[in-house]
């Protein structure tokens, strides 16, 4: 009994561990990845694009970003949001009302 309660607690350990390096991996410390550039310019009609390759020729107010911040959501904010669904789903199956 006593060695699946450690093993337990272990596993909690480690999980709650990793989740919280996930968020400050994910929240705190990703630098610009200095490879990708976006580029914002205008055509000659005045729309606006943003894009990652290069415009074509003529192009006006051309401006270049360089680096890009990769944002992705740390996996608390995932199983969150997918026990959010799963609630609401369960919610919608379980009290539907009947339409008359």
């Amino acid at each position: 009994m006593k060695k699946r309660l450690i093993v337990v607690v272990i596993l909690i350990i480690g999980t709650i561990g990793f989740l919280t390096y996930d968020w400050h991996v994910k929240t705190k410390l990703h630098e610009d990845d200095q490879r990708v550039t976006l580029y914002s310019w205008t055509d000659k009609k005045g729309a606006i694009h943003f894009t990652d390759t290069q415009p074509p020729n003529g192009v006006r107010k051309l401006k270049d970003y360089k680096g890009f911040k990769y944002a992705d959501q740390p996996w608390v904010v995932k199983i969150k949001d997918k026990a959010i669904d799963g609630y609401k789903w369960v919610k919608k199956k379980l009290f539907k009302t009947k339409k008359q």
